[in-house]
């Protein structure tokens, strides 16, 4: 494991979700050699993506590696941050795509494993299958998740960053001559902080609110409390067993001296 930077964070688990899949197109198709390669009938793409709204993979995510079937030339590609973390190519057969994740320097974790099957061939109910085909387009994905548990000081510092979500802000224009504003769409600007306090004019969770870190305290202690409670009903199960065990000693006793 690489040399941790700082501190780390003690009892502090963050977690990061994303997506790992591939998409898939019968040839000839639009971003693909036309002619294809001989005996090459598919043309595909897989890639590890961040989720829709999601923070920005590349705070953590730096470099993924792609090994794919041997009989590919060069079958061990890898791409390093910015990205995009994707790999075009085009064969005829399905596989297992290894796929190697490593993480920024100062995060002192060691890179890990996942493997996705690279579908090419429809899949689902009729339906979604003459989709796939009227479209020419066939999407295979899961979720991923990633635990950082006790992240470094520095790494903790940019998993919690407002920075993260700066990928999805859209250009608006503020008038001529002026240089154009970068802001978020929607009500709700994205955050990776939770707020002190529930918004109590709205409706939800805790007091009448959004997550916040009072409710996250509020519903810990409550846990705590309820563990608290389910030991002392555990023990006096065991205090009572004890006792129906002697009881029936006893009782094994009586009848075997009659």
């Amino acid at each position: 494991m690489p040399a941790a930077t700082s501190k780390r964070v003690k009892g502090v688990k963050i977690f990061r979700h994303f997506i790992i899949g591939n998409e898939a197109h019968v040839l000839p198709h639009p971003g693909f050699p036309d002619p294809p390669p001989e005996g090459h009938t598919k043309g595909w793409k897989v890639y590890v993506r961040p989720l829709p709204n999601g923070p920005d993979i590349t705070t953590w995510l730096k470099k993924v590696q792609f090994k794919l079937h041997h009989t590919y030339a060069d079958p061990s590609r890898t791409i390093e941050a910015p990205g995009p973390f994707e790999l075009s190519e085009t064969g005829y057969g399905e596989f297992g795509v290894e796929i190697r994740l490593y993480f920024a320097p100062e995060s002192g974790e060691k890179a890990i494993y996942r493997e996705h099957f690279l579908q090419l061939q429809t899949y689902g109910p009729d339906e979604q299958k003459a989709r796939q085909e009227k479209d020419n387009k066939i999407v295979a994905e899961r979720l991923e998740t990633i635990e950082f548990n006790e992240p470094t000081q520095e790494f903790f510092r940019t998993l919690t960053s407002e920075d993260q979500f700066n990928w999805l802000k859209v250009k608006k224009g503020r008038g001529k001559g002026k240089k154009p504003d970068f802001v978020f769409e929607g009500d709700v600007e994205p955050t990776a902080q939770l707020p002190e306090r529930a918004d109590t004019s709205a409706g939800g969770l805790g007091a009448g609110g959004a997550w916040s870190v009072q409710y996250e305290k509020q519903l810990l202690a409550s846990l705590e409390q309820s563990k608290g409670t389910l030991e002392q009903m555990v023990e006096e199960e065991k205090r009572k067993m004890e006792e129906r065990r002697k009881e029936m000693e006893k009782l094994g006793a009586t009848v075997a001296s009659k």
